[in-house]
């Protein structure tokens, strides 16, 4: 199945068909592995409103991402996952998910990606209030799909626009940032990555945190223990050793920062989560 880049849509005429759009609140729900042995049946835009961090994960163990408040995440059909969700919002809405299927004028299927993919972070929250007015035209005038391509062009709009300023942000620290996010696990200073793009480092925090939405050290740190999180999930590691892996060299750090941010310490979230 081909993929069109969503910066590309707007060259294309498609169109949609949505299969199911539902808003879902993670409080007593903490995974989700439904489509781990079978593939997923329709695409999905999954959107994050809360200040959860949902983890997506292959099949195999893999982590992939995770998408935190104001992230859309994009989802192809036919993949093999499951997720795992952190931190209690109380009653609020937490996601909307988005099933359905893009085609081209050619009435073929098309995929915004061929993996689980960030498509944009809209950290003002503006895509709400299309994600609203979708989910009611949807549930309320399923006959009038006028108003439900509208409301869903308007949202496509906005995760383009807000993909095309994240661009904007990376851009000038591209070189950079990519080695940096590459070398998640080493401790380099992030003066040697500033200088790979002939910024000051001042620049590139500023930068970085427009594109990210961290610091480089947060989003270093966050990284890290996305990845911890999977080896206690999915290996039978010593705590010692997946702290040395992930780049902390004192393990009483990590599982400090670890409890910080995921309100249980490592050998406890292994003991409740191990697979």
């Amino acid at each position: 199945m081909k993929t069109i880049p969503l910066s590309s849509l707007h060259e294309v005429s498609i169109d949609f068909n949505i299969t199911d759009l539902f808003p879902e609140n993670w409080l007593q729900r903490k995974s989700f592995g439904l489509y781990k042995t079978k593939g997923r049946p329709a695409s999905a835009l999954f959107f994050v409103c809360s200040d959860i961090e949902v983890s997506f994960f292959l099949a195999d163990g893999t982590q992939v991402i995770t998408a935190r408040n104001g992230d859309i995440v994009f989802i192809p059909r036919g993949l093999c996952y499951y997720v795992h969700v952190v931190g209690d919002t109380g009653e609020q809405i937490d996601t909307y998910t988005i099933n359905m299927h893009f085609y081209d004028e050619e009435r073929e299927e098309f995929l915004l990606s061929d993996g689980i993919a960030l498509l944009s972070n809209c950290r003002d929250h503006r895509q709400e209030i299309h994600l609203k007015k979708l989910c009611e035209a949807f549930h309320r005038d399923k006959r009038n799909m006028t108003k439900v391509k509208s409301e869903l062009f308007l949202l496509l709009d906005l995760i383009e626009a807000s993909a095309s300023q994240n661009d904007e942000a990376l851009y000038p620290i591209r070189r950079g940032a990519r080695a940096f996010c590459e070398a998640w696990n080493q401790n380099h200073k992030i003066e040697e990555y500033a200088q790979m793009d002939g910024v000051s480092v001042t620049y590139f925090y500023r930068c970085f945190r427009k594109w990210s939405g961290y610091s480089p050290v947060e989003y270093r740190n966050r990284l890290r223990l996305s990845n911890a999180e999977s080896l206690l999930r999915c290996t039978d590691m010593q705590i010692k050793e997946i702290s040395e892996t992930i780049g902390f060299d004192d393990p009483f750090y990590f599982c400090r920062l670890f409890s910080e941010v995921y309100g249980i310490s490592p050998k406890h979230y292994r003991k409740e989560y191990q697979l």
